[in-house]
């Protein structure tokens, strides 16, 4: 009986030790070293040996051979959503594309703090209409996905490369934000306290309302995130800012029409403000092609 409830204790604080261990895994501690979660390389090809780089840099896992429990079980629950492994072929194209369009506009101070725990490079991503008994998966629009200990990919294949120059730097929007999305809810970042002055007291259902209104820029029941929340929030601006460029803002999400109470343009500069503070131009993200 002792050996069983043992058992039981273990099982029930290995979660809570592995999202700990996630969590600090960019701590400076000396000589001690945090084990290895996965083994890498996973192939033999030239972006393996990139991969296995990235890790000892970042002691980021780069994944694009994972299974289910991989993608959907976070430490804490398991995701009401799924992920197709990325095609090994496709591989080094989403790679140039992640650090292309993401990493290479942060500072190495910034991406040594908010790094992911794991990066899973998926050829399709289901968040929406995923049916957990017919296993039938449907490609979401945005394509990304973050979790506390996960940023995941959902364009290692083919599709990627068929994308229109606009759709590419819609995906790039959709990027940064599951990147943000993922640095705060692992800790990385904290929200500033001048933007909770302006989130909502609950994101359980904003279908129906004037997003513009209540100083919304997506709508929750659209990404279908896996925490609707001030991080979602957040995220979704700083998605924004780094798919527009001011001028199609100022005509779009920052104009009075539809700005209507000034909680955008307001949330907005906080959040420039805040990257500025950190050494990046978000806007400057936006104005790229």
């Amino acid at each position: 009986m002792r050996t069983i409830i043992q058992r039981i204790i273990i099982i029930g604080l290995l979660p809570l030790f592995l999202l700990s261990m996630s969590a600090c895994h960019k701590e400076k501690l000396g000589k001690t070293e945090v084990p290895d979660f996965y083994v890498l390389p996973q192939g033999n090809q030239p972006y393996d040996d990139s991969i296995v780089a990235f890790h000892k840099k970042y002691g980021s896992y780069i994944l694009y051979n994972f299974n289910e429990k991989d993608f959907r079980f976070d430490f804490i629950r398991y995701l009401d959503a799924s992920a197709k492994v990325g095609n090994p072929a496709y591989v080094a194209n989403t790679l140039q594309f992640f650090k292309s369009q993401c990493l290479n506009y942060y500072p190495e101070t910034y991406l040594q703090k908010t790094m992911p725990f794991r990066i899973l490079l998926s050829a399709a991503i289901d968040t929406m209409f995923y049916q957990s008994v017919t296993r039938e998966l449907h490609r979401s629009y945005s394509g990304f996905y973050a979790t506390r200990t996960m940023m995941a990919i959902g364009w290692t294949d083919s599709t990627l490369l068929q994308q229109t120059p606009e759709r590419l730097k819609e995906l790039r929007g959709f990027m940064h934000m599951a990147y943000t999305q993922q640095a705060l809810l692992s800790g990385a970042l904290k929200l500033p306290d001048d933007y909770l002055k302006y989130t909502l007291p609950s994101y359980t259902s904003i279908a129906g309302w004037n997003l513009g209104e209540i100083g919304q820029v997506a709508d929750v029941n659209f990404l279908i995130p896996i925490e609707r929340n001030e991080a979602w929030d957040f995220a979704t601006f700083v998605g924004m800012i780094t798919s527009h460029t001011k001028a199609d803002l100022d005509t779009t999400f920052l104009s009075a029409s539809y700005d209507t109470k000034g909680l955008v343009n307001l949330k907005y500069n906080v959040v420039i403000r805040f990257y500025k503070e950190l050494g990046i131009d978000l806007q400057a993200i936006g104005e790229l092609p």
